[in-house]
């Protein structure tokens, strides 16, 4: 281009130049415009593929940044609910846990509580028997010497005919034992004749006899009593023992299901674990992912646009070099250059070749210098650096060899 324009304009100052030059020029401009033709159009494919490029990979990433935000969203509220959960859990563990202590410490309890009662019912039911057992041989020992009312006149002096200081002393020690044993459970009457019958000294009198029959009554009163009472001791012992063991049977029943709800808690503290850690490295992953998405586009975004202003400048530079172009080889097929052309030597002594070989000096505007300042005007409007460089070259001279090669 720079070679054709300069040729073009150097035209209006050559003294020689062959007719057949500007057909040359020419054609070389429209070569040189059928080449920038193909050259847009390879260009424009180009720009086309690099914009398909930047808008697939920027819709992809506008989505996948979308997609991860709403994921991250997502990720968060999960972890957070996560969280809640075990602090939950945990919460309720550490209130089970202190529960079951509790159960523990309350069957602990109950059953010291039924070993004390049980222990204490045995020796309440050893005494009541021993008690029992000695009202029975005191009143036996009593029935033996006529004490029993009961018995006939004929008995009683048989049995004060026949006393023997040993049967006496063995009476006496019974019922002795006896009446102490029942002190505890005797009314103030009775006591009165209790401690008169064991102060008596005279065991076969009638006055003896008639206290022992009251005495008599007395132990079988006491014996009764402690019958009723160690039925009695046995009934509450029995309901003792039905009440604790259905009190142990609800314990262990809540102790079982404290014990199994603990470790199912525990277990989905486990899972929330390994569950929290996972989400927590999706989010770390997910916010990494959306982080290089964005910074892949605040690139693109800006390679793109740079690419767009870049490609279209070039083709508005483009499209006034074309115009150019075109112009000056419009200017070149018009009458008017090749009338001023057909009045040098090379029009009528044939090539003369491309070297200047003399200079003529012309004080008037020719038609020749009127087109070669019609062709820089063109040249210099494009606004080309290129077609710049060549308007500068126009000034140095005769460059003809330079151009056609």
């Amino acid at each position: 281009m720079l070679a054709a324009a300069v040729a073009v304009s150097l035209v209006a100052t050559a003294n020689a130049v062959e007719d057949n030059t500007i057909t040359k020029v020419v054609k070389l401009l429209e070569s040189m415009m059928e080449k920038s033709k193909a050259e847009a159009k390879e260009e424009t494919e180009l720009y086309g593929k690099f914009k398909c490029y930047c808008d697939d990979n920027e819709m992809e990433k506008s989505e996948s940044i979308s997609d991860l935000t709403k994921e991250i969203g997502v990720l968060g509220s999960k972890i957070e609910e996560l969280q809640g959960s075990t602090g939950k859990l945990s919460t309720e563990c550490a209130g089970l846990q202190q529960d079951i202590a509790a159960n523990e410490a309350a069957r602990a309890e109950a059953e010291s509580i039924r070993t004390k009662e049980n222990d204490e019912f045995v020796k309440e039911e050893e005494d009541m028997n021993a008690a029992i057992g000695q009202m029975d041989e005191a009143i036996t020992a009593l029935s033996e010497i006529g004490a029993d009312q009961t018995m006939g006149a004929a008995a009683d002096n048989k049995k004060f005919m026949a006393g023997f200081d040993g049967i006496a002393l063995k009476v006496k020690t019974s019922v002795k034992e006896a009446l102490v044993a029942a002190s505890a459970f005797l009314t103030p009457v009775q006591k009165k004749h209790v401690d008169s019958f064991l102060q008596s000294k005279a065991p076969f009198t009638g006055s003896y006899s008639s206290q022992s029959g009251q005495i008599v009554g007395i132990l079988k009163n006491m014996r009764d009593t402690f019958k009723a009472n160690l039925k009695s001791a046995i009934a509450t012992e029995k309901s003792s023992l039905s009440a604790h063991t259905k009190l142990m049977v609800t314990l262990v029943d809540a102790h079982t299901e404290m014990t199994t709800s603990y470790e199912d808690k525990q277990e989905l503290l486990g899972s929330n674990d390994d569950e929290l850690a996972t989400k927590k490295e999706q989010l770390a992953e997910a916010e990494n992912q959306k982080d290089s998405d964005e910074e892949f586009l605040e690139k693109l975004t800006v390679t793109c646009s740079e690419k767009e202003k870049d490609y279209n400048q070039r083709k508005v530079l483009r499209a006034n070099e074309d115009a150019a172009i075109a112009e000056t080889i419009s200017i070149l097929n018009s009458d008017e250059a090749f009338a001023s052309f057909g009045k040098t030597d090379a029009t009528s002594t044939g090539a003369t070749g491309f070297m200047q070989l003399r200079s003529v000096p012309v004080h008037s505007h020719s038609n020749k210098v009127v087109l070669a300042d019609e062709v820089s005007k063109v040249l210099t409007k494009a606004g080309s650096k290129r077609l710049t460089k060549i308007v500068a070259s126009l000034k140095k001279g005769n460059p003809f060899t330079t151009i056609l090669k």
